[in-house]
């Protein structure tokens, strides 16, 4: 009831002249992907090159932004730590240096920095609490936490979000209770914002939605993708596209460690603007300006003020080194025939998930070999994380395949990529319909998870989603492609179940951070992982 009233409001507030703080129908966001310095100095020189990159690219949004995002574990390390005071009126960049505030320069310079540019920043620290007098605090002295702050337009903190679902981060602090980050902006947009791993469970990230109906989300990501169905900025639109939100997402850029995706999305209607680093091992240092609807809710045309990213369809991004579905011998999945204009229709069913699959493809002109096979597939069961984290999905797709091995799914091809109109070994999908028949639970989340061989989801122009109707056993909802597509990789209906419980008992809802995977990996990939989170963040 409560979110109702409260979308009800916004849609009163739309309607009557000058509501806001400006009026306007969108306000402007800045969400920044960011190579972290990672080497060729000390501590204390990386963190000031990190720092100098953050005021050159709060400069470049030359004071148009009503809100700057940056990534998660791309500031500081911890060796240079900084207090994050609890939420006030005062300024950090007004306050007198005092060694007892704990403090850091560096956050202080940010301050002024949202000053100078009269812009909300949102960053992400390693914080430092002392609690040497509390009974619960650890040998050293002080309390460790992963920490998203805001500060305002005067340079104050007026949120502060200490990450609850930790992941490869033995060396941080948890709060006693999850925190649930909300604050409100002088342009009449009420935000809340969460970390990386906190997206892929209920607390406290789908709280903020279904409990306190918040509709513009913010998320500091430093994020490993995953072939095929958790690539980052995949992830990112089809999640925001299910909860019909706003999501403003920033994220490291290390495609060598397979980190990247940084995008704004506006709910149904898309993505406005998005940044997947994977045509090269070097990541990058790139603002992302987009003007946002300030009511993603209301079922309008988009304005002149607001514009979609273009469909993304282009060369495979294939540098960027990522993670591989496990449990692929665990789908019931059935390899695609490709026959050449011919109308397929397969039902396949796991558990208590069925799944029917209808599709009709193009193959190439010539007689080379598709560049990708194709299985549909369903799947029912636990994904494990590091330590006691557990995620209950239910998933029915189309994938690509580098051969007729199911092993050999989410995999790219290994040939460099030729522009679309040059490649004559794409299968092009001309029809494509997956219907699925979703158990109910309180707790669950259905999305859209589409993916082209540029690495982006397709756009909401792209396809067609559509509830088919609910009882209180099942949910049946159809994924229809609306176009010809030649550069699919994934066309599939994700169910994220919350509430689901382990083998071992342990709940499915979360309490671990970036993304963990029980997947094995070359033990050169996992080292060099493991170095970078535990310098920058998970």
């Amino acid at each position: 009831m409560c979110g109702k009233c409260v979308l009800l409001l916004q849609l009163l507030c739309a309607a009557v002249a000058g509501c806001g703080a400006a009026g306007r129908d969108y306000y402007t966001a800045g969400v920044v992907e960011f190579r972290p310095a990672v080497s060729g100095g000390s501590s204390e020189q990386l963190l000031e090159e990190n720092l100098a990159a953050y005021l050159e690219l709060i400069d470049a949004a030359n004071g148009t932004a009503d809100i700057l995002i940056f990534p998660e574990g791309t500031l500081n390390s911890q060796l240079q730590l900084t207090a994050v005071p609890a939420p006030s009126w005062r300024s950090l960049c007004h306050i007198v240096v005092a060694p007892v505030d704990g403090v850091a320069t560096f956050l202080r310079h940010l301050a002024c920095a949202a000053v100078a540019a009269e812009s909300y920043l949102v960053l992400n620290v390693k914080e430092r609490e002392r609690c040497d007098r509390d009974a619960d605090c650890p040998p050293r002295g002080f309390r460790l936490y992963n920490t998203n702050v805001v500060l305002d337009r005067s340079g104050a903190v007026v949120s502060r979000y200490r990450k609850w679902n930790l992941y490869l981060e033995p060396q941080l602090n948890r709060t006693p209770e999850p925190e649930y980050a909300i604050f409100e902006t002088d342009f009449n947009v009420t935000f809340g914002h969460f970390i990386c791993f906190d997206m892929l469970f209920h607390t406290p990230a789908q709280e903020l939605v279904e409990r306190y109906s918040i509709q513009h989300l913010i998320v500091t990501k430093m994020f490993k993708s995953e072939l095929p169905f958790l690539t980052a900025s995949q992830f990112q639109q089809g999640w925001a596209w299910a909860n019909n939100v706003n999501l403003l997402a920033a994220g490291a850029s290390l495609p060598h460690g397979g980190i990247s995706g940084s995008g704004i999305y506006a709910g149904r209607r898309g993505a406005l603007v998005r940044r997947m680093v994977g045509d090269t091992h070097v990541g990058q240092r790139q603002l992302l300006l987009a003007r946002v609807p300030r009511y993603p809710q209301l079922e309008q045309e988009l304005g002149p003020e607001l514009e979609l990213d273009v469909e993304r369809a282009g060369p495979a991004q294939r540098q960027l080194a990522m993670l591989q579905q496990p449990q692929f011998e665990d789908f019931t999945s059935s390899l695609v025939p490709l026959l050449n204009g011919s109308r397929q229709q397969q039902r396949l069913c796991q558990q208590d998930l069925c799944c029917d699959f209808e599709l009709q493809l193009e193959l190439p002109g010539d007689a080379t070999q598709p560049e990708y096979s194709y299985r549909v597939g369903v799947f029912v069961g636990q994904r494990r994380y590091e330590e006691e984290q557990y995620s209950v999905v239910r998933l029915c797709g189309l994938f690509a395949c580098r051969n007729e091995s199911v092993y050999s799914c989410g995999q790219l091809a290994t040939e460099e990529a030729a522009e679309p109109a040059a490649n004559s070994r794409l299968v092009a999908f001309s029809w494509l319909r997956i219907r699925g028949e979703f158990v109910q639970r309180r707790r669950q989340l259905l999305m859209p998870s589409t993916l082209s061989a540029a690495l982006y989801a397709l756009q909401a122009t792209e396809f067609e989603w559509a509830w088919l109707g609910a009882d209180s056993a099942v949910t049946r909802v159809e994924l229809k492609l609306r176009k010809t597509h030649t550069q699919l990789l994934t066309f599939g209906i994700y169910g994220n179940y919350f509430d689901e419980f382990a083998d071992d008992g342990l709940p499915g809802g979360g309490g671990g951070g970036a993304r963990g995977v029980a997947v094995a990996m070359p033990w050169q990939q996992l080292l060099m992982l493991l170095l970078l989170l535990s310098y920058h963040g998970g």
